[in-house]
């Protein structure tokens, strides 16, 4: 154990990438956790760390609603607790053959003592001399599922930069602090590269945004030269559209709103977060209505 992280195995390996995907702030359309869960099922990722969960939650918010908590969820039958969920922050790893390894982070964001719970994923990374840690995220935006997925980058050094280019917008914002925020910064202290690498998703697809997750991934992998196939991704992906569009299809109010939509994101290139409006309150009005009719498939 080296602080709040519990080693249950050493496994030798060669210079592993680590793809971190974290519950909360960062997690818009499950992408985070989405696309380490995927890669973790898809190549079979044994596990062999942890980080103790003691300490690093609030499980219910002083005055407010029972919405609001944040309590473990839990199954009791016949008077019986039969389990109940404490959050897991696991680390996973595979072994792919080739000149660099990976190692998967799947976990939930800390409500508290951040430093610490930065500093376990930091000591991994240096334990195993990790090349690069990239954060995967997804962040709600007025974007239009019809378009190609817009990816901004946060980096712990400018040398990073030249890689994400590609593909990547990078991030210019002030204001509150995310959990992402402060593990890259004190990557970049420690000098452990790191690059936070987020999906602008629609806020009316609630649930796994696998086009995102596929794109994101797409990017990344080719980063790393990990040799992943990634065509059930795809295929999932364009399920989602399909089904998206076939949803618009059969409302028209929301239909004209998505047109609009697609028109103001092409109007600006899709550099910049659009304006909330009125327009697009409507479509997430239309859209909610057909989820109460079970119409709406996410």
């Amino acid at each position: 154990m080296e602080g709040r992280l519990v080693l249950q195995e050493k496994p030798q390996l060669s210079a592993p990438y680590i793809l971190a995907g974290l519950k909360g702030w960062l997690n818009a359309g499950d992408v985070s956790t989405g696309c380490v869960d995927y890669l973790r099922l898809k190549l079979g990722a044994r596990a062999f760390a942890s980080i103790e969960p003691t300490g690093f939650y609030l499980y219910q918010i002083p005055s407010s609603g029972a919405e609001q908590t944040l309590r473990p969820p839990a199954r009791i039958k016949e008077g019986i607790v039969r389990k109940i969920e404490m959050p897991r922050n696991d680390f996973f790893f595979w072994k792919s053959g080739g000149a660099h390894d990976l190692i998967l982070f799947l976990g939930a964001e800390p409500n508290l003592d951040w430093p610490a719970f930065a500093q376990a994923i930091l000591a991994v990374a240096r334990q195993y001399a990790s090349p690069r840690v990239y954060l995967l995220g997804g962040i709600f935006d007025q974007v239009p599922h019809t378009r190609k997925t817009r990816i901004m980058a946060t980096v712990s050094h400018p040398r990073l930069k030249d890689d994400l280019a590609p593909f990547a917008r990078f991030t210019d914002y002030e204001g509150p602090a995310s959990f992402n925020t402060l593990l890259i910064s004190a990557a970049r202290e420690q000098e452990v590269e790191m690059a936070g690498i987020s999906a602008r998703v629609p806020l009316y697809i609630q649930d796994l945004n696998a086009k995102a997750c596929y794109d994101l991934l797409k990017n990344v992998l080719a980063l790393t030269g990990l040799d992943v196939d990634l065509n059930d991704l795809w295929e999932a992906g364009s399920t989602l559209v399909q089904m998206m569009d076939t949803a618009f299809s059969k409302n028209a109010t929301a239909l004209e709103q998505l047109k609009k939509l697609e028109e103001q994101y092409d109007a600006a290139g899709g550099n910049e977060p659009l304006p909330a409006g009125e327009d697009y309150d409507k479509l997430l009005a239309e859209m909610r209505k057909l989820k109460r009719e079970g119409r709406k498939p996410h």
